[in-house]
């Protein structure tokens, strides 16, 4: 267990590590779910941390995982804990907290995380947070920022660092609920929610501002965390924009009125940006790291990410707003996806054969690097999305075609669209074979001519590789039908 003042420099976002090159650094920024305590008892307790509170107040609430998440769903992350100390019990409720956001998040690289079950000294109920931090990495969103260690290793796709990723305990002598189904009794606190909640810290759930003597703060070594860049004031003033140290960013941080501006987080909240947690007595560790309480109370989609958790409460779901502050930040969520189906440029139908190319532009997220890309049964090579395929020899008959395109290697990265378009009308008449235009006598007499033939013959109508009685029999179905032009 960290002292008090260890404790201190943790909440006010500073970092208790050492640089790992230019590029990293060695984070160890915790923000806590808390038990309640009169507000007057936390100023006199030295290192007393306001993160997520736990209040002994029953909500009865459950938020269930989203709705795409299943035992048979694709795991599209690799998350791998080591446990120190956990019983058995809590191992599977943590456990299943692992599984939800293995599902939800999108990582080709193993995220490991170091898991401690302890009595804390403290109020406390957990604590957690990402344990290095990378920047100006390749495909880096932003220069110049801080990523928590799981998301940089995702979004440049290799293992930035030796260390585990995340870090996070859970208090010992808490009165948890262990159970899975988040049908949480009375005077207790669910550890599944505690559980979610902090690994979201951990993968990135957190800012680096930070408010002191009226002086507000943004920024480690003045570098910003990806957080960072999408937080702004009630009239949409970016934080960053701000005077770093000044009473100006103070204010800010203290003004209950903080917001995420990234377009799919504010598309998770209906379209309005998601609130901060930014109370105007500011509490170390838990304003601006969340969303606001008032706001998202329990039993919203959105309140796993409050600063707050009543007993006999649980949420299962990181909500719509949370998965989108993800993506705004790069994250994946969900996995292999196609996202866009576009119909390009098709050609006119060709007179020598009646067939046409139809060019097809898909675009995907997290697609498979290996394999090929279906479309109607016929394969193509992988570039990048968007993959632009180009479907050659498709017979012109003016019928509506339907679209079905998957990735051999990841078969459920599907999408099936009827009527997608319309093929160009026939061209070619297979039973004019004299070129007037007509299906005549001519026709027939040269039909007759060739008749017996068994390869490469002059009249084969049929296309099965001689002229015969089926091919004559075309001739005469089609006598008298003037060609299309």
């Amino acid at each position: 267990m960290p002292s008090k003042p260890a404790q201190i420099v943790r909440c006010l976002g500073l970092l208790a590590g050492i640089f790992l090159g230019a590029f990293s650094v060695n984070a160890q920024q915790f923000f806590g779910l808390q038990k309640w305590q009169h507000p007057d008892a936390c100023e006199k307790l030295l290192g007393c941390n306001r993160g997520l509170e736990g209040i002994p107040v029953d909500a009865f609430t459950h938020v269930p995982p989203p709705s795409f998440y299943s035992p048979s769903a694709i795991r599209d992350a690799n998350i791998i804990v080591n446990y120190n100390g956990f019983p058995e019990e809590v191992i599977l409720a943590f456990n299943y907290a692992v599984d939800i956001w293995s599902v939800l998040i999108t990582s080709n690289v193993t995220i490991r995380i170091d898991a401690t079950w302890e009595d804390f000294e403290s109020g406390a109920l957990a604590q957690a947070g990402p344990n290095n931090l990378h920047e100006n990495f390749a495909n880096a969103p932003f220069p110049d920022t801080f990523y928590p260690s799981a998301l940089a290793n995702a979004l440049v796709d290799t293992d930035l660092s030796e260390q585990s990723d995340i870090s996070c305990s859970f208090n010992s002598t808490a009165n948890w609920y262990l159970g899975t189904d988040g049908a949480t009794p009375a005077g207790q606190y669910d550890f599944v929610t505690a559980a979610l909640h902090e690994i979201g810290h951990g993968l990135g759930f957190i800012g680096s501002a930070y408010f002191t003597n009226g002086f507000g703060f943004i920024g480690t070594a003045n570098t910003p965390y990806a957080y960072d860049q999408f937080t702004e004031t009630a009239d949409s003033t970016a934080l960053l924009d701000l005077p770093n140290g000044s009473q100006t960013l103070g204010s800010a941080l203290t003004s209950n009125a903080i917001y995420w501006n990234g377009s799919n987080g504010t598309e998770g909240t209906g379209d309005t940006r998601p609130r901060l947690h930014a109370p105007a007595n500011y509490q170390p560790g838990s304003s601006y790291s969340h969303l606001n309480e008032s706001t998202y109370s329990a039993g919203s989609i959105n309140s796993l990410m409050t600063p707050a958790i009543n007993t006999a409460e649980s949420n299962h779901n990181p909500g719509p707003a949370m998965l989108g502050m993800f993506e705004d930040i790069g994250w994946v969520i969900g996995g292999c996806l196609i996202t866009e189906v576009v119909v390009g440029e098709q050609t006119a139908c060709s007179s020598e054969n009646d067939t046409y190319s139809q060019e097809i532009i898909v675009t995907a997220q997290a697609a498979p690097s290996t394999g090929l890309i279906s479309i109607n049964g016929a394969l193509y090579s992988l570039s990048e999305s968007p993959y632009t395929i180009v479907m050659n020899g498709l017979t012109a008959n003016n019928l509506s075609v339907d679209l079905e395109i998957f990735f051999t290697a990841e078969p459920d990265c599907q999408v099936l669209i009827p009527d997608a378009f319309f093929a160009p009308p026939a061209c070619y008449c297979v039973t004019d074979l004299n070129g007037s235009g007509l299906t005549e006598v001519q026709d027939i007499l040269l039909l007759l001519a060739d008749f017996g033939c068994t390869s490469n013959c002059d009249a084969d109508v049929t296309g099965d590789g001689a002229s015969s009685v089926q091919d004559v029999l075309a001739v005469l179905a089609a006598f008298g039908e003037v060609c299309p032009s």
